[in-house]
């Protein structure tokens, strides 16, 4: 990392480029003027050739810092820069005489024809320093005309003609050395997306065409060049089609392939599986929430997974009286305060406390409710791995329905104001034990809202999380690096995804949505439990995502990395859908956000029916699980998985998986928490 340059070197050098321009001012006046007076055979009056060359720099001094020229680099000069100086020699050159006129004998003595000839003559000095500063620095002067450098490796440019003009733009202000080395390349041509422009130029840099023949023309272009050439997308959010046909091209031609960064301050960045899915981050507004959680009693269980953590990350800069952070892995807790105090301001006080447990463990439940005193509590604590669940049934009914309902009532019990279970898109019309439970505690959230109104209970409900922990992403770019194969499931196989930090994000919106129900509902509107659905977009082809993935790396599928396909496993779907045929979603006031309102029919026989499925569980009695589950969730028969005896227990679920497609990455909690 470079040293930031001190203060007193960017005043030292700020003051030698000002005061050479201001030294060329004073000079050229005082030059122009004598040659003038020696031109007439005439003897200078009155010290006029002193008057206006002071006159001159002070002038010079006031307007060049008013057009920032302390902030220029003489080496990345160009021919934009030559327009902004040369309104600045006028600016000088009409206030020497002005000045004369109206403070020094209204300019007796001050020749007619000096102006114009100071304005030459000075101009022509910065021209030729800049001229010089260019050659010495960077060998050549060809970077006034064009937006080349005689360094770096040749690139082609890609995107839409706004973003091409724009990044050469910012490419010639920043410069291409120092503290900007990512813009070290030299843009030989452009690929301009709409293929409006081909054969003009932008910049004095031709465009070459467009993504069509984009191959040809790396092809030609990389014959007369000694090195490989680099693809560069200029657009920092391509849309996922640009993408992908980008990532193949680059992967055929063995082709460097890189972006600019969302972060300006990044410069090129490398192309990431969240590029792949195309999901542009949602501009939200942050008041409802920072509202809801500021000054509250806020608890998180599953706090140290993926999803879990992000939300605390998030809460925590909301400015929350306390954020209880609760996990049965200490690994986990460990890492995520890790995380918190590193996002901490300097000086801040920790607001956070963490706690290890089990949300199975009611007493521990009880004891930590008891000592906190919550007043929001988001439950993002589960058993999410979907073939290990279907190993191990009774452990995921016994997390993931047995402990939302001793979490429910411990929030009955401490008056908890607004409770939101994470669910996911494996809960509609499951085929999996994961799934199913999930439905359960589902209508077990609507039901306690519906018993206990002054409980606001909500679900939100999404897909698959993007490089959570257990995540196809993460196994994938495992097994390139390992060289492969990559496994998926089926060909046909997709899920949807969306970026963590997005998901967590919409959480905390629902959880402001669900506030201001509770706020209607005084005011006598309908304030009845609802599920929340998160707009997932298009759901992503696995074996395309995989595949993907591969070229991202530099490698071809089936040629340099095998993708091998294993078969759909018991549990598995080949796509999920969000939302059942009978829930009729509705918008929201937040973008991304949809309600199901939808209430249970009735409410005290799911709860009855939970208490018997928790009673059954703790007898481990399968002939009344299976009987209650096929009550709860109609359609879904989990025979198959009962009738069989466990083979483990498995109380902290691994994230690993040899095919990963299969794992919902929504909750993501590192285990039962």
């Amino acid at each position: 990392m470079k040293t930031p340059q001190p203060s007193s070197f960017k005043m030292r050098r700020s003051f030698w480029l000002i005061g050479t321009d201001v030294f060329f001012a004073l000079a050229s006046m005082m030059m122009v003027i004598r040659w003038r007076y020696d031109f007439l055979n005439e003897p200078l009056r009155g010290n006029i050739d002193h008057k206006a060359a002071y006159i001159a720099a002070a002038a010079t001094l006031i307007i060049w810092v008013g057009l920032r020229q302390d902030r220029s680099i003489w080496r990345f000069t160009t021919l934009h820069d030559f327009k902004r100086i040369s309104f600045g020699i006028i600016g000088v050159s009409l206030t020497v005489p002005l000045v004369l006129y109206f403070f020094f004998d209204r300019g007796a003595n001050f020749p007619r024809t000096a102006p114009v000839m100071f304005a030459a003559l000075f101009f022509g000095l910065i021209i030729a320093s800049r001229l010089l500063a260019m050659l010495i620095q960077n060998g050549d002067f060809r970077a006034l005309f064009r937006a080349r450098s005689t360094y770096g490796q040749d690139a082609l440019l890609v995107g839409p003609a706004p973003h091409l003009y724009n990044y050469l733009m910012d490419r010639a202000r920043k410069g291409a050395k120092g503290k900007n080395q990512h813009l070290g390349f030299n843009p030989v041509g452009l690929i301009e997306t709409s293929g409006l422009y081909e054969g003009r130029t932008i910049r004095s840099v031709p465009v070459l065409g467009g993504p069509d023949n984009l191959q040809d023309i790396y092809l030609k272009t990389t014959g007369r060049q000694e090195k490989p050439l680099q693809i560069i997308a200029v657009d920092p959010n391509p849309d996922r089609r640009m993408t992908a046909k980008l990532v193949k091209i680059a992967a055929e031609l063995g082709a460097p392939l890189s972006r600019r960064s969302t972060d300006p301050s990044l410069g090129l960045s490398a192309f990431e599986a969240s590029d792949l899915i195309g999901r542009d981050m949602r501009v939200l507004d942050l008041e409802p929430v920072r509202n809801l959680f500021a000054g509250r009693r806020v608890l998180v269980t599953g706090a140290g997974g993926s999803i879990g953590s992000e939300l605390s990350r998030q809460i925590a800069q909301l400015n929350p009286a306390t954020l209880i952070l609760v996990d049965n892995s200490e690994f986990h807790l460990y890492n995520l305060e890790k995380k918190l105090k590193s996002n901490a301001a300097d000086g801040a006080v920790e607001c956070w406390k963490t706690f290890i447990g089990d949300v199975r463990n009611a007493p521990r439940m009880r004891e930590i409710f008891s000592v906190e005193k919550p007043e929001i509590v988001l439950h993002a604590a589960a058993l999410k791995h979907v073939p290990l669940g279907q190993k191990n049934p009774l452990e995921v009914l016994r997390t993931n329905v047995m402990g939302t309902s001793n979490i429910l009532d411990m929030c009955d019990t401490a008056k908890v104001e607004h409770f939101i279970l994470i669910s996911t898109d494996k809960a509609v019309a499951p085929v999996n034990m994961m799934g199913a439970s999930k439905r359960i505690v589902e209508m077990l959230t609507l039901s306690r809202q519906a018993m206990n109104p002054g409980l606001q209970a909500s679900c939100v409900r999404f897909g698959n999380v993007l490089s959570s922990n257990g995540s196809a992403v993460n196994l994938f770019e495992e097994q390139i690096a390992m060289g492969g194969p990559v496994t998926v499931t089926h060909r046909e196989v997709e899920r949807y995804f969306m970026m963590l930090e997005e998901a967590a994000a919409l959480v905390l919106q629902s959880a402001a949505l669900g506030s201001k129900r509770r706020s209607d509902a005084r005011e006598g509107h309908d304030s009845s439990a609802c599920i929340y659905v998160l707009e997932m977009g298009e759901p992503v082809n696995i074996g395309r995502l995989a595949r993907q993935l591969i070229r991202l790396r530099g490698k071809v599928p089936d040629v340099d990395i095998e993708v091998r396909y294993t078969g759909l496993r018991p549990g598995e779907k080949l796509t999920e859908v969000l939302s059942y045929e009978d829930e009729d979603l509705a918008p929201t006031d937040i973008d991304g956000i949809q309600l199901y309102n939808g209430a249970v029919l009735d409410p005290a026989s799911v709860l009855r029916r939970v208490k018997n499925l928790i009673r059954a569980l703790n007898s481990r009695d399968r002939a009344a699980i299976r009987k209650i589950i096929a009550q709860l969730v109609p359609g879904y028969d989990p025979a198959h998985v009962l009738d069989e005896p466990e083979l483990a227990i498995v109380p902290n679920v691994a994230d690993q998986d040899d095919v990963a497609n299969d794992v919902d990455d929504s909750k993501a909690s590192g285990g039962i928490a």
